[in-house]
């Protein structure tokens, strides 16, 4: 039997986007949306780093199912202020933004939300080395050692990460590809201590 080809559109299509912005010193904001035929759900937490502390909290369901209903969920997401993103957190976090008090869209977004904050470690961590050696030719086993070093919560979180595979990044890893890539742009209210200039 011979394989042809086709092209075949999808009958389901969703999107997720996640931004990090600087708001002031060690305060970001985390925003997380999706989108599909039917959602329109945003979340967005305020984060001091290095802590990873969430400070502020707040979701909007601008379009779903019952939209006026389900935006009743709101406070939920509020529960998460205090918390830390730290091992357990997102388990926890889901319990109390999802489940049947809950919206299982926003808890989605909460876990987006948890894994863009722990990039900050790397956003920071890289940003603050010189120009020089954050442009010089990619190192792997350098670098997994400096993240290593610098970011010591991502030990033995993962495959790669695990202590145990120092010698395979030696030996094998193949050099860093960044990805271009367009920066969203938002307008902020910034709050601003009097006597700032």
């Amino acid at each position: 039997m011979p394989i042809i080809e086709r092209e075949v559109t999808s009958i389901y299509h969703r999107t997720k986007q996640v931004n990090i912005y600087p708001l002031e010193g060690d305060r970001f904001l985390i925003a997380a949306f999706l989108q599909d035929e039917i959602h329109d759900v945003h979340a967005e937490v305020e984060i001091l780093h290095p802590s990873l502390e969430i400070v502020e909290a707040r979701s909007e369901i601008r379009n779903g199912p019952f939209t006026n209903i389900c935006n009743l969920t709101h406070p939920n997401i509020e529960k998460l202020v205090g918390m830390r993103v730290e091992a357990g957190f997102t388990g926890l976090a889901r319990k109390r933004v999802g489940g049947r008090g809950g919206c299982h869209r926003v808890s989605e977004l909460v876990v987006e939300i948890a894994q863009a904050a722990y990039q900050l470690h790397f956003v920071r961590h890289f940003s603050s080395m010189p120009s020089e050696k954050r442009e010089a030719e990619d190192n792997p086993a350098e670098r997994h050692k400096s993240v290593l070093a610098s970011i010591p919560g991502m030990r033995n979180t993962c495959f790669t990460y695990d202590e145990e595979r120092n010698p395979l990044i030696a030996e094998k890893a193949e050099k860093l590809r960044m990805r271009p890539q367009e920066m969203p742009t938002r307008k902020l209210k910034l709050h601003r201590e009097e006597g700032a200039d």
